[in-house]
């Protein structure tokens, strides 16, 4: 392997380490600006539109 792959392979793994940190902090601040109940309201959403969020059959039969 010569020192230009070596080159873009660690320039590869610096941007993907600093893109998730980037990440995980901008989430963090988002999630405390919106507040939890956003937050579980926008859970709920996405769980409901993924199918995540199955009914619970046994209470329909009720």
């Amino acid at each position: 392997m010569n020192a230009s792959k070596r080159t873009h392979y660690v320039i590869f793994g610096l941007g993907a380490a600093a893109g998730s940190a980037v990440g995980l902090v901008l989430g963090s601040i988002l999630t405390y600006w919106l507040g939890k109940g956003t937050v579980r309201l926008v859970q709920r959403v996405f769980r409901r539109f993924t199918g995540g969020d199955q009914p619970n059959f046994e209470m329909l039969l009720q």
